[in-house]
């Protein structure tokens, strides 16, 4: 760049503005006033109309205030003409998109619990990390959550041979009424504690068959090989495919052909999330021209698409070769596909859509969640060891498949997943577009603007958990011998009405690994502590070398 074009781009950079005291940062000595007139405490089981009039009132009174602090006034770094503060982020020596938590972490301790982040192609992005205004952001987008992630992934299933979507984006990356149609028919199927059961002895059988498999591993090589998040992969996809196929595909069989349909759908799941990592969080330049990150993104798309609908199709066909057997519709009870197939208002391809949003997205969170939590426990052998005494008394001598009423008595199992995703959440927080003027910190952010609530770094401070840099699951358990835990601080499967809607699923895919893995072995990692790396959900910086050993006063 020219000397002359470089002097005259800095001549309109706007100084950085930093939160005054941060740290140590506090609100104006209005704002706490102001937060409870305009912003009234709503407890966890206000209900929805509440909550809605209380988000109207804010956004009424907070456009009519003048004692709020303008939008220009929110910090963050230098903004350039046309690009906003992409040259900043680039050219800052800790930014790298394999590990961009260490650069929005540093934003947050520079510029405090609200800054400002304005990207070409997006709209204007404002990062908040405080309980108040992310209680606020739930309230303020229940009634139609938007989110404005995921447009490299909606070109590309705009783009599809034969238009194979119809315009029928799925639930990832649909809004407004699209959203608000699939969501309302598929919430009840995916979330009701029945239909989700109905699965349990499947999925158990899938991991007393994962058990032989570690066995199998640690005779072999001592320990876990650098390889076994990928035996992870296989155990996730064969769980997630019970229930979105309603069969197994054969993941778990030792030494799986590169070219066969498991590792296909493996393989690409995972060049999708590494590529939609750099389009999403990178620059923007795909939009102009297909950049060598977009055409990963499609490529692999293309053939996880292909190897999935042939599956899909397949199921299909055992469906209706059941239902033409005399009795076939009366003997079993109905799958989830056949009831999302008979559900009124929802079209094929909009099933089509969600079974394969389940089998992308159920692959890299549930194996990346176990593998934190294994470490954790690990490192944290006394927590290992009082889970395995919970496991030991709820399950016992119990023979056959694991039932509901076992998990259902799991207190200290369900501590421990929320403090490994405390510690090593999968996202580093939840994205909305704001459609009203909206109140966040004392500052007026306006219409339009995506917000993002930064749950990860809040998760780990002190000021909302006692020794927050420690594994300590008890602080989850009822009476929070830690102290209380404002419910707004740690949001790992999303927040109001656009929650994960696949949560009860990977909640039980997860007990019943944990529950089978600590029945029968002791975990142990002796090598490098572990961190996060980013491929759009973060991943283990390790190999997951953990060693596995049997415990043999049980099993003798």
């Amino acid at each position: 760049m020219s000397q002359f074009l470089w002097k005259r781009i800095h001549a309109c950079l706007q100084a950085p503005r930093i939160n005054p005291g941060f740290k140590g940062y506090s609100p104006n000595p209005g704002f706490n006033h102001g937060l409870q007139t305009v912003i009234p405490r709503y407890a966890s089981s206000t209900g929805i109309k509440e909550q809605q009039a209380g988000a109207h009132v804010e956004s009424l009174n907070a456009t009519k205030s003048s004692n709020y602090k303008s939008f220009s006034e929110v910090p963050g770094p230098r903004r350039f003409p046309i690009v906003g503060s992409l040259l900043s982020m680039i050219f800052d020596k800790d930014f790298n998109l394999e590990k961009y938590d260490v650069f929005w972490r540093k934003m947050r301790n520079k510029y405090g619990p609200i800054f400002r982040m304005d990207m070409p192609g997006m709209p204007q992005m404002v990062m908040i990390s405080r309980p108040e205004d992310c209680e606020t952001l739930t309230r303020v987008t229940m009634d139609n959550p938007l989110r404005i992630s995921s447009f490299s992934l909606k070109k590309v299933r705009s783009e599809a041979d034969d238009d194979y979507f119809e315009g029928k984006f799925g639930l990832l990356i649909s809004n407004h009424e699209e959203w608000g149609r699939v969501r309302k028919r598929v919430q009840i199927p995916m979330m009701k504690k029945k239909n989700v059961t109905a699965y349990m002895a499947g999925m158990d059988q899938v991991t007393l068959d994962f058990m032989e498999r570690i066995a199998e591993l640690q005779k072999e090589h001592g320990e876990m090989p650098s390889d076994f998040i990928m035996e992870l992969y296989k155990w996730a996809l064969e769980s997630v495919s019970l229930v979105a196929l309603n069969r197994r595909l054969g993941c778990i069989a030792p030494n799986l052909p590169k070219d066969s349909e498991p590792m296909i759908l493996i393989r690409e799941a995972n060049n999708m999330m590494d590529a939609l990592n750099k389009t999403e969080f990178g620059g923007q330049f795909w939009r102009l021209f297909p950049t060598a990150s977009y055409r990963k993104l499609k490529n692999s798309h293309d053939k996880f698409l292909k190897v999935a609908d042939e599956n899909i199709r397949e199921t299909e066909a055992q469906l209706l070769a059941k239902k033409s057997q005399p009795g076939g519709e009366e003997e079993e009870e109905l799958t989830l596909m056949e009831t999302l197939l008979l559900t009124p208002g929802l079209s094929r391809k909009d099933v089509v859509t969600l079974i394969l949003d389940m089998l992308f997205a159920g692959i890299d969170t549930t194996s990346h969640t176990l593998g934190f939590t294994l470490y954790l426990l690990a490192r944290n052998p006394e927590c290992q060891a009082k889970l395995q005494e919970e496991i030991d008394k709820v399950v016992g001598d119990h023979e056959g498949p694991l039932t509901s009423r076992h998990l259902d008595q799991m207190t200290y199992m369900k501590a421990v997943l929320k403090e490994s995703l405390r510690i090593f959440p999968l996202v580093m927080g939840v994205l909305r577009n704001i459609e009203k003027d909206t109140v966040f910190s004392g500052y007026l952010i306006p219409k339009g603007s995506a917000v993002v609530a930064s749950n990860m770094f809040m998760c780990e401070e002190e000021e909302y958990f006692h020794k927050a840099k420690e594994f300590i699951p008890e602080r989850w358990l009822r009476d929070r011998p830690c102290g209380a835990i404002n419910p707004h601080v740690s949001q790992p499967f999303g927040l109001g009405t656009r929650m994960c809607v696949g949560r009860r699923i990977a909640e039980q895919e997860i007990y019943i690994f944990l529950t089978r893995v600590m029945q029968r072995f002791n975990v142990d990692y002796m090598y490098k502590d572990m961190g996060c790396l980013t491929r759009l959900v973060f991943v283990p910086s390790e190999p997951l070398k953990f060693n596995f050993t049997e415990r043999r006063e049980r099993f003798t």
